[in-house]
């Protein structure tokens, strides 16, 4: 039997929530294409989008980590300077530091609201995916 990975890691692994085992995005976070979901599952065929704007609501998400990241980011400038710093150094900070984080926000927002708001409940058996079918 393989090793099955707990809820953390499949989230972090960016993994289907019902099987644990299929990729949720066709490509790795640092491609330009790091957008492109996959339609439904490759390994249970679990279709990913449950309505119609269902990932609308990760913007919500995608804003918190903005927000805390922000924040983060000019609490770390002021607390590491001397004097405070001026306002074009908090900009190219913020700036430089979303060019690497913006992809990373995206992946897990989706991820977090497929994961808790999808209403998919793991189960490692094939038979019952094709019985729920979707």
């Amino acid at each position: 039997m393989e090793n099955e990975l707990s809820k953390s890691q499949a989230i972090l692994q960016c993994k289907c929530p019902r099987c644990r085992k299929g990729e949720i995005f066709e490509n790795s976070a640092f491609s330009l294409n790091f957008a492109k979901t996959h339609t439904n599952c490759p390994v249970c065929n679990l279709k990913y989008e449950r309505i119609l704007g269902f990932f609308w609501s990760a913007m919500y998400v995608s804003y918190a980590f903005t927000v805390a990241h922000m924040i983060t980011l000019m609490v770390a400038i002021n607390v590491l300077t001397d004097e405070r710093p001026a306002l074009w150094v908090f900009f190219a900070a913020i700036i430089g530091s979303f060019v690497f984080f913006v992809p990373v926000y995206f992946r897990y927002s989706r991820v977090i609201v497929l994961y808790f708001l999808g209403g998919i409940k793991y189960n490692p058996n094939p038979k019952v995916w094709e019985e729920q079918g979707e």
